[in-house]
């Protein structure tokens, strides 16, 4: 169905034909991949893709503009703000005359009543730990307004060097608290997404489109120069390149890499491939059990025997033959450029070490394999599993490795990874069986605990080594891998009961619980006014999560994108935010 709506898209121009939509020479046509995100809500996304289209109608204290000519965080609906002392009480003062886009004068309260809604622990949402800084969360957050010298003041816990990236980031963003339900809902429906961002809705249509026109109320309406956007959200990669090659779209960032080499010919210098400050990984549901038939490995056992399956992949190969986009392959969670709290880069620090030291060494028993692989393979040796034949022969079987569901979404590269994943596990033996979702779908499937194996991404938020810690504690809506989360029995050789608080992990002490071990370092990042400290946690939390073999880090990301040469102004930045804010067709 997807595939068919595109090629229409191609043959008849039905972007000019649905009323709902946008159209005409100044409407810019945009592709994202994914599929629709399963919420439009800013407060309830998780989605790279869902952050980008709610980037058009709503809009937070501060966002990406450009200033002299650079790129970067200036204030939106804030002029500016102050700062006490102690670094704890900021107090933004926000623009006179702002509306919403219905034409409706903006309250400085409806930014703390949305605010105090996205931190709630009756929404729940993915990211509200984000607010846990500020003082009085979940359900007290400590905000004071005054409508008549238009100022917002938040007063934290502790100091926050990224608190201002914070203000900028979708959770943050003001919504309409009357409209907003508790499901996402009022998202959905042009009527109630009422924002104050550049463009307005005027259609969501599931997998297929989102529209927008230009939001005459925007506080800088005059700088913005486009009608509309359409906003298309596919999985089919090809039908995606048909309607950009046709001249249907303007920009896509969903671009299988099999065509790299081509449209780098056909369409030289409209492929470019935006460095990000971000990690694709695989990870791996520590409820899962994955001991061999009739034996029961321990919890530090298991944890290594996943570390394992990571280990396997030779991430050069894969990032040279695969995904071929400029790639760097990862060493560790933490990528390259992540800042440690000093504006310095916490890879450059003293006592970090990396995970994956010879990915691409041949190893000396045999060549064919890597160094990395041949560990990998003595460690599940090791461990008991069954096996037939030698890594010198090369011809090593594992033959009693329980088969691994393995989910993920069909768009950029996936598709090709994952099927190079399930090759190198099958050499040995280790059988991968995978299943393709829909964005939201498998989304969904691991909130709920239900996906074994899944891939995955994470691009920063803000830069700070917080962002990429925070996805894995405990009440984290975003900790897929489900660490110290779900005490109950394994899937497999159910009679056997997880420890309380699944501690224990291979690499920590005694009997330590989840909280024990994570929960409180990662707190310990936050809160620290010490900047020595600060750093050496953090790799420390760093180790420790990847003891559990719960997250495979592949590579660090880069972002693929087609800009039509007529598409100035454009914004990507290393977050993976696309702005169109400014932009003109020429």
């Amino acid at each position: 169905m997807k595939k068919l709506f595109a090629l229409a898209l191609v043959l008849s121009m039905v972007i000019g034909l649905v009323p709902a939509l946008a159209s005409g020479n100044n409407v810019a046509n945009v592709f994202y991949g994914g599929g629709t995100p399963q919420s439009g809500d800013p407060a309830l996304n998780s989605a790279s893709n869902g952050s980008n289209v709610i980037k058009l109608s709503h809009a937070g204290l501060y966002g990406f503009q450009w200033v002299d000519g650079v790129a970067g965080l200036a204030p939106e609906l804030a002029s500016g703000y102050t700062l006490s002392d102690d670094k704890l009480t900021y107090t933004f003062t926000l623009r006179e005359g702002l509306k919403w886009s219905d034409g409706s004068d903006f309250m400085v309260q409806e930014l703390a009543d949305s605010w105090k809604r996205a931190a709630s622990s009756e929404l729940g949402a993915d990211y509200g730990y984000m607010f846990e800084i500020i003082d009085g969360y979940p359900d007290n957050l400590n905000i004071a307004v005054d409508e008549t010298a238009r100022t917002f003041t938040v007063v934290l816990k502790a100091p926050a060097p990224y608190f201002i990236d914070l203000a900028a980031f979708p959770t943050f963003y003001p919504v309409k608290v009357a409209n907003a339900d508790i499901e996402g809902i009022w998202a959905t429906k042009p009527e109630t997404n009422i924002g104050m961002g550049p463009f307005r809705m005027t259609a969501y249509r599931v997998d297929d489109v989102i529209a927008f026109e230009k939001n005459e109320y925007y506080w800088n309406a005059d700088q913005v120069k486009l009608d509309g956007v359409n906003a298309y959200l596919a999985e089919d990669n090809a039908a995606i390149l048909a309607a950009y090659e046709s001249g249907a779209a303007h920009f896509s960032n969903s671009i299988d890499p099999v065509e790299f080499d081509r449209i780098n010919a056909t369409y030289p210098g409209e492929l470019t491939f935006e460095a990000l400050l971000g990690t694709y990984y695989i990870l791996f549901n520590v409820h899962k059990d994955v001991s061999p038939a009739g034996k029961q490995l321990t919890v530090q056992e298991q944890a290594k025997a996943r570390f394992a399956l990571g280990l396997m992949i030779n991430r050069q190969e894969l990032t040279q033959y695969v995904t071929k986009g400029g790639q760097t392959p990862a060493t560790g969670f933490f990528p390259a450029g992540l800042a440690d709290g000093t504006n310095l880069d916490v890879r450059a620090a003293e006592g970090y070490s990396t995970w994956y030291a010879d990915t691409a060494t041949p190893a000396p028993e045999n060549p064919d394999f890597t160094v990395d692989q041949v560990t990998a393979i003595k460690t599940l040796m090791e461990l008991g599993y069954a096996y037939t034949g030698t890594i010198e022969a090369g011809d090593i079987t594992f033959t009693d490795f329980p088969a691994i569901e393995f989910a993920f979404n069909n768009s950029g590269a996936n598709a090709a990874i994952i099927q190079y994943v399930q090759e190198i596990w099958n050499r040995v033996g280790i059988t991968a069986v995978i299943n393709q979702e829909a964005w939201a779908t498998l989304q969904l499937k691991l909130k709920e605990g239900d996906a074994e194996a899944a891939r995955m991404g994470w691009v920063a938020d803000f830069n700070d080594t917080l962002n990429f810690l925070e996805i894995f504690i405990s009440a984290s809506g975003n900790n897929y891998p489900r660490v110290g989360r779900d005490i109950g029995t394994y899937t497999r050789n159910s009679e056997v009961t997880k420890d309380a608080g699944l501690g224990a992990y291979w690499g920590l002490e005694g009997n330590q619980t989840w909280a024990d071990a994570y929960d409180a370092v990662v707190t310990t990042v936050k809160y620290t006014t010490d900047a020595t400290e600060r750093v050496q946690k953090s790799i420390e939390a760093e180790n420790v999560l990847m003891a559990t073999g719960g997250v495979a880090p592949i590579y660090y990301y880069t972002n693929p994108c087609m800009t039509k040469p007529n598409v100035e102004g454009l914004i990507i930045m290393n977050t993976g935010d696309v702005i169109w804010n400014y932009v003109t067709l020429k």
